[in-house]
């Protein structure tokens, strides 16, 4: 019996770790905010939050941050940037310099991960980061796409939105005595194939269960089979200890 009971559990534990393996690997972590912080499409207060990963597409991550309170759910783009440093845990990451005298999020490490995932702004906190800080800002532009502009977008939305860059640069002429203007540049996102591979951490919702029930049942063939060998041993093993009781 307890054999049999060994064996049940087996497949049972089979069973989850097939189940588990077949599930979108979703990265997740709890921090805590001590100054008033921006995220695209929310401000942070002081106070504890969770940030995981929703889905990972070939050139974007759809994230989102939940207050402890219940009373913030923000849903944006990120795009894994190899070129921050990383630091040395888990943890956001700062723009240097404020914008419009607010702290911005820059990012997020997830810890493990092979880069910093940069928080995707909306046009008008892009350009404020941008105007403060000598960098590449990465953006979108819902209006300009005919979506909404606040924090209702879809998944779907999200990710056929265009992603562009936004940075700072000089325009007019530079020589002594001249008065040098500043604009925003905007240039599309493209995805660098070698440093960013497509990665799909989740399977489409049309995928096939095939492969799952295969495993299945293959681990119930296994099990029935070793059931099988074992009943005769233990009939067997059964009779001798009667035969040796009667003698």
């Amino acid at each position: 019996m307890r054999l049999k009971h060994l064996i049940y559990c087996a497949s049972l534990c089979l069973f989850s770790s097939a189940l588990w393996a077949a599930g979108p690997a979703t990265p997740a972590a709890d921090f805590t905010i001590s100054t008033p912080s921006h995220i695209p499409g929310a401000t942070l207060e002081p106070g504890s939050y969770t940030i995981h990963i929703v889905n990972r597409l070939s050139d974007r991550v759809i994230l989102k941050v939940d207050s402890s309170k219940g009373d913030v759910h923000s849903t944006f783009l990120g795009i894994p940037n190899s070129e921050i440093q990383k630091p040395a845990a888990n943890g956001p990451v700062r723009w240097a310099n404020p914008a419009d005298g607010s702290l911005y999020l820059k990012g997020w490490y997830f810890a493990g991960s092979s880069s910093v995932v940069e928080f995707v702004y909306p046009k008008a906190e892009a350009v404020a980061i941008a105007t403060s800080n000598p960098a590449k800002v990465p953006a979108v532009d819902p209006a300009s796409e005919g979506k909404v502009t606040d924090n209702t977008l879809s998944q779907d939305d999200m990710q056929l939105l265009t992603l562009w860059l936004l940075s700072l640069e000089q325009v007019g002429p530079s020589g002594t005595g001249d008065t040098a203007k500043s604009s925003i540049k905007a240039e599309r996102y493209t995805q660098v194939a070698s440093v960013q591979k497509p990665v799909i951490k989740a399977l489409p919702h049309t995928a096939s269960r095939v492969p799952l029930v295969w495993l299945l049942g293959f681990c119930s063939l296994i099990a029935a089979a070793l059931l099988r060998l074992i009943a005769p041993q233990s009939r067997v093993s059964s009779l001798s200890q009667k035969l040796l009781l009667r003698k």
